[in-house]
Order: structure tokens, then sequence, then C-alpha cells
């Protein structure tokens, strides 16, 4: 079974100005209301993981800070690689295979160049028994709807289907123990209209329904009977970070399976 990637076309140098518009909106009301709700679902899918080495990657840098339940060494890297971040391209990840216990990609599916390629790369730095922890828009929502409409940076963001995902992490050896769904109010504008709206998020969070602005798909690599050999204590050996170059990445609205 292959890793579908259809899609058109966007260069590297529009990627990151679309990141960089996309954490500018990370400071407007839909924004705060997002990390907020996103720093509680990854607290909570972080109890299910052990370990020492842990690698972020993605849309937001300060995401786990201040957090009490992350793994003891972790990493953030990022396409733009502005400090604390450091620079990594998503087709060359400079580990070694199974040496992390914990990946956690906060949208890196939404922004990139090609999602079946860097979760490929994601996954196999994971060991067996390791997770990845994965964070992405829901197309089958509000926000998909911006998405759809051609609104704002949103209709050029991913939006990955978490069945499509599921599919895919399947293919490469990994088991979903968890969906977590989240953000049940539209992306609207002003905290005036977000506060008349949280009737939809305690409905929505009550029930975990799967219309949620972003969704969470915790998945644990498959051991297949076999005890790993431990790993170094260091993640990788060499830390060789290549140049950003210039590539493509085809992007196309993502269609239901």
């Amino acid at each position: 079974m292959l890793i579908d990637d259809r899609s058109g076309s966007i260069s590297q140098a529009d990627l990151m100005d679309l990141l960089r518009v996309a954490r500018g909106w990370l400071d407007t009301p839909a924004g705060v209301m997002l990390l907020q709700s996103q720093q509680v679902v990854i607290e909570e899918a972080l109890q299910r993981c052990f370990g020492q080495h842990l690698v972020q990657y993605g849309l937001a840098p300060s995401l786990l800070d201040g957090s009490q339940e992350v793994l003891r060494n972790r990493w953030h890297f990022d396409l733009i690689a502005e400090p604390p971040a450091m620079p990594l391209q998503e087709d060359q990840w400079p580990f070694a295979a199974q040496s992390l216990d914990v990946v956690l990609l906060h949208h890196g599916l939404d922004f990139c160049l090609s999602p079946r390629t860097l979760l490929r790369e994601a996954s196999q730095a994971v060991r067996a028994g390791g997770h990845i922890i994965i964070l992405g828009f829901n197309p089958w929502s509000s926000w998909g709807l911006n998405h759809f409409a051609g609104r704002s940076w949103l209709s050029e963001a991913g939006f990955v289907s978490p069945a499509r995902l599921a599919d895919w992490l399947e293919v490469l050896g990994f088991a979903v123990e968890k969906r977590i769904n989240g953000c049940y109010r539209p992306p609207l504008a002003t905290q005036k209209w977000l506060d008349r709206m949280v009737f939809l998020e305690r409905f929505g969070e009550r029930h975990n329904l799967p219309v949620g602005g972003f969704y969470c798909l915790i998945a644990r690599r498959q051991m297949y009977g076999v005890t790993p050999r431990k790993q170094p204590a260091r993640a990788f050996p060499a830390l060789n970070l290549p140049p950003l170059t210039v590539g493509t990445r085809r992007t196309q609205k993502r269609k239901s399976e």
C-alpha cells in the first residue's frame, strides 16, 4: 500500500512566508484559543509516553514552554529556524534510526512540502515502542470551511484527513492508540464572539466529537514481539544540518476517502 500525496505546487519560499503568517495569527484570540486547547491535549498525550528523547517540529516554537510533562532531553526543529529552534529539512532528519522516544508534529504536516516525506522521516527516527504525536487541522470542521472556501491563510494549510493519516501510520508500522479532538468553536476574529460560542466547546469536549478544528493522533510504533536493543544515550552521534534549499510542495485540497 502506497502513501498517497496528491497535490499542486508551492515553493519553499512561499511555504516559509505562509508559516510566518500563521505564527503571527497565533497572537489573535482564535490563535490563543487554539494553543491553549492544544497544550491541554499534549499534556494528556505525553502521559502515555516514556523515555528520554523528544523532538518537536511544527507551528509553535514555544508550545512546550513551562510544561513539566516532557522528557528529559528535547529539541525543537523548524523550517524557518528562528531561535531557539534549529534548522531542519523535512526530507533529511539528522537522527539515527529508532533513536527517539517521542516525535511531536505540531501541524508539521499542514506546513510542509510533502506530508508523506515528512511523516516517513519522522517515523523512522522513533524507536520500537515509542510514540509519534500528530496535531493537525481537521478538514471536517468549521475550520475546514475556511480552508475549502479559500479564506485567509487557512486555505493554503495542508488539512490532512485524520482517516488518511491513520492509514499512512499503519503502513509505517504504527498503531493509533487514541484520537483527541478540540476547538469546536470556529476561528472567529473577536474574543467577544468566541465567548458567545463557548457552549459548542463544552458540548464537543463532553462527547469528543470528531468535528473539532484540530485533531491529535497518538500512535505507537509496533514492536512485533521483539525486544528492541537499548539505544545510545545520544540521539544522534553527529548533527550535520544541511542548508535549506528551494523546493516545491504539491498541494491540493485533501479529498475524503
